[in-house]
């Protein structure tokens, strides 16, 4: 009975021992920091390590750790691993681009 404790106390360790690590880089330096992607619809926001990289627009993937699997942008939120709601600013340029289960609502 206690080797049964004792091995799953270490496996629980290793497993969160090894989950610290996830999300891995190197911080960004100098003039890597301010390299603007190009093409992004629905904004700019900086990954955990400091570059900038393009947020994610209405149905793509967002969440994870940090947000490293994609940040949603203005106007949306992350629910279920996708961006739901309207992008804002799609919205400013005069184009309604929402997620399929959102209806926009004009005022």
């Amino acid at each position: 009975m206690y080797s049964l404790v004792f091995f799953l106390t270490a496996m629980a360790c290793l497993v969160l021992a090894s989950g610290l690590d996830f999300y891995q880089c190197e911080p960004c330096r100098g003039e890597e920091c301010n390299v603007e992607p190009e093409g992004c619809k629905y904004g700019i926001s900086r990954d955990p390590c400091g570059r900038m990289k393009c947020m994610a627009g209405p149905g793509q993937r967002c969440g994870g750790r940090d947000s490293h699997l994609g940040k949603c942008g203005d106007g949306m939120t992350c629910k279920c691993g996708k961006c739901r709601g309207c992008s804002i600013d799609m919205l400013r340029n005069g184009i309604i681009e929402c997620d399929a289960n959102t209806t926009p609502v004009c005022y």
